[in-house]
Formats: structure tokens, C-alpha cells, sequence
């Protein structure tokens, strides 16, 4: 963890691997505005695995959110989906564009089988940095009044049942998340080490990312 972070609008934090474009979900077919930098509730992450009966994490550092915020519940911090915050007094604003949903290759990293349901509504929000600036522990995360836009928030191309909890979708749900080898063989020609970079990032934690027909018709497109 870091006692100080400089933000760049529109671009993220200074050296985190998402500004790099060498996170999981960099790959340029998965790109969104909100992917300059996350936020988590502290209080909401633990409470929930206190009712749920999950097993503590290490640390919430595990959970991969740029902030973790203390004093807002995740219910306040779910409920800024649509406006600008202010974090501190230096004048550094966000916009809070959605949710974020924990993810299977989260889940098997910590090891907690059912992290992905038991988390679902308190894993945080993703933010577009508006206006840049040094930020530093301690500093106050604060809605401004006045700056609802729910047309504004962009959570980019996702599937009808992305923000439905894996338990509680529908099968036509849960086939919209299923990757058709074509889409995938496009993805592929688009950013070939983005394409990579997520399947050997589930991999590292004993997953896969793409369906073996996907990726294959990704690595022939790659060979294109």
C-alpha cells in the first residue's frame, strides 16, 4: 500500500499496472472510462464476510481496489454510481460510472470458493479520473451535490447478465457470458496480448478465462 498517489484525468494512478495497460483486464477490447481507478468500503467488505461467514481475507489488498475507504458504507459508496466525487481538498474529482463485481479469477486467488456471491454487492465502484492531483491517506471521499448524470456512466460492452449475481442469473443469462469463438478470434486480432494476458492470469490461479473453443479460434486468428 502506498501513503500517497498521484492521479492522472482520464489516464489512472502513477505506476498502477491498469495506467501501464498491463493488468488483467487491459486488453483494449475491454476498455471503459471507469478504469482509471477503483474504490472499496472497508466497513461494507467486512461486514459482509462477518454475516456470510466467509473467511477473512489477509488483507483487503487482496480484493485488487486502488481505495479502500473506511467511514462509507458500501451501500453510500454503490449509491455514488452516477455522480462526481471529491477525494480530499486539492481539487481532485471522479466520476463513478459502476459497480464492481468481484470475478472468478479474484475468487480463486484468495481461495474462497464463494467469494464471487457472498461479495457481490459490496466489491466497490469504478471511477473516471476527472481531475487529477495527489491524493494521500486520510483524505475524505465526498459526493457532490447536484452532479447526478445516470446517462454518463459508461460500463462499457458487457453482457446482459454482468451485473446479475452468478447465482440468481437466468440460463439465458448465463449463456450471454459464453464468448462465441468469432468474437473472440476478433478480440484476438484487436489486442493479441491483451487476449493473452487474461487467459494467463486465470491461469495462474487454476482458471480459464476464454472457452477452449474461443481461445482456439483466438489463436488461429492470431496466426492470421
Amino acid at each position: 500500500s502506498l501513503q500517497e498517489a498521484t492521479l492522472i484525468a482520464s489516464v489512472g494512478i502513477v505506476g498502477d499496472r491498469y495506467m501501464l495497460q498491463t493488468g488483467t483486464y487491459s486488453a483494449k477490447f475491454m476498455g471503459e472510462p471507469g478504469k482509471n481507478l477503483t474504490m472499496v468500503s472497508a466497513d461494507g467488505v467486512e461486514a459482509q464476510m462477518s454475516k456470510t461467514g466467509l473467511k477473512p481475507l489477509k488483507s483487503l489488498g487482496e480484493l485488487r481496489r486502488n481505495f479502500v475507504v473506511r467511514g462509507l458504507s458500501a451501500e453510500a459508496l454503490n449509491d455514488m454510481v452516477g455522480h462526481e466525487v471529491m477525494v480530499g481538498t486539492a481539487g481532485v474529482r471522479l466520476f463513478v460510472h459502476r459497480r464492481t463485481v468481484p470475478c472468478k479469477y479474484r475468487e480463486a486467488q484468495t481461495k474462497r470458493p464463494s467469494l464471487m456471491n457472498k461479495l457481490w454487492e459490496v466489491c466497490g465502484v469504478n471511477c473516471e479520473i476527472l481531475t487529477g492531483g495527489l491524493v494521500r491517506v486520510g483524505d475524505s471521499v465526498t459526493l457532490i451535490p447536484n452532479t447526478y448524470q445516470p446517462k454518463r456512466a459508461n460500463p462499457g460492452q458487457k453482457p446482459p447478465g454482468f451485473f446479475v449475481k452468478p447465482s440468481e442469473r437466468t440460463s439465458e443469462q448465463h449463456k450471454s457470458m459464453v464468448i462465441p469463438p468469432l468474437i473472440a478470434a476478433i478480440m484476438c486480432l484487436v489486442d493479441p496480448l491483451g487476449f493473452q494476458r487474461v487467459e494467463d492470469g486465470y491461469n495462474s490461479a487454476g482458471q480459464r478465462f476464454w472457452p477452449p473453443k474461443a481461445y482456439q479460434a483466438g489463436m488461429l486468428a492470431k496466426k492470421l
